[in-house]
């Protein structure tokens, strides 16, 4: 099998695709056929399903202690699968859904996911709590992204340019897929395939981005770069990938997914650092995974849960 490096983060998610398919509940026999026709079409295939399969697997660890609310049941029984050519797949706790969209607004609450048919044909997958605006005419394709994160596969066979504004970026594409992640006025895109080019909104100047690609844009400034691309893209199958990243800034991207916000007031809890992966939608879980690998205690209320400082386990650390 070809080992892991020389899989490309393309591969590894249309593996990802494939295991949301295979385990869902409408899983049929033309799947299994499509998936056995994938796997034989190059040898990588079956080394990234592997991986994702993997991944997949140890994430199960952080459902070891599942606090599931009414709600939250209600979103497990009507989870459905996503398909689509070029977009990936949205598995697990989040909410999936088609709809044929026209000129107008689409968002999604916190905890939910919505995959999005724009009027040429466009798919757009929205993550939790996002917003966008189609507007469309005869010369141009317009998203404004208000909040949130999308994915975009462009359609192809459309001659108008395809264009997407959020806060003062404008990334300009034909042919491509690739995500818009808005915070006030931060953005980040992220270029997986095609190619586009990227300015602001009031200039004619413009960066070409290529597969691959990231570039971030803000008041402080902007960058391109190539990062590894799985964990910026693995919130498309349910997760969340943190590499060393510190537990404050693990629970800001966990708290976009859910009503039952992660607190900490303590600094030195904050700054603390975590790795691994994680299913998101249920804070309650991330949180004892949290307590299991750090040295914290948790106070878990109706609408949140408070991490603080385990006093005798930081003197064994």
């Amino acid at each position: 099998m070809a080992p892991v490096s020389t899989i490309s983060p393309e591969i590894r998610a249309e593996a990802a695709a494939w295991l949301a398919r295979l385990r869902a509940d409408d899983k049929s026999v033309a799947d299994e056929a499509a998936f056995r026709v994938w796997l034989a079409k190059d040898p990588r295939h079956p080394r990234a399903f592997e991986t994702v399969t993997e991944i997949w697997e140890v994430t199960g660890a952080a459902w070891n202690k599942p606090v599931v609310t009414e709600r939250r049941r209600r979103l497990l029984h009507r989870r459905a699968l996503l398909t689509g050519a070029g977009s990936l797949a949205a598995a697990g706790v989040l909410l999936t859904v088609w709809q044929r969209a026209g000129a107008a607004t689409l968002k999604t609450a916190v905890g939910e996911q919505k995959h999005a048919v724009l009027p040429d044909g466009t798919q757009a997958f929205l993550d939790t709590d996002t917003k966008i605006r189609t507007t469309f005419d005869g010369d141009t394709r317009l998203v404004a992204v208000a909040h949130g994160r999308c994915n975009f596969h462009v359609r192809e066979s459309d001659p108008r340019p395809f264009v997407v504004t959020a806060a003062n970026a404008r990334i300009v594409s034909a042919q491509a897929t690739f995500d818009v992640r808005r915070d006030g006025e931060d953005v980040c895109v992220v270029l997986t395939q095609g190619s586009a080019s990227i300015g602001p909104k009031d200039s004619s100047q413009r960066q070409a981005l290529a597969s691959g690609d990231r570039f971030v844009t803000g008041p402080n400034g902007s960058h391109k770069d190539r990062p590894n691309l799985v964990p910026l893209l693995a919130w498309q199958t349910g997760q969340a990938i943190f590499d060393n990243n510190t537990v404050a800034g693990a629970i800001r991207e966990m708290n976009r997914y859910s009503v039952i916000k992660i607190t900490t007031n303590d600094t030195a809890v904050g700054k603390m650092r975590l790795s691994g992966v994680y299913r998101v939608g249920d804070n309650v879980a991330f949180a004892h995974s949290i307590a299991t690998l750090l040295p914290v205690i948790l106070e878990i209320d109706t609408d949140q849960v408070r991490l603080e400082l385990d006093p005798a386990r930081a003197k064994s650390t």
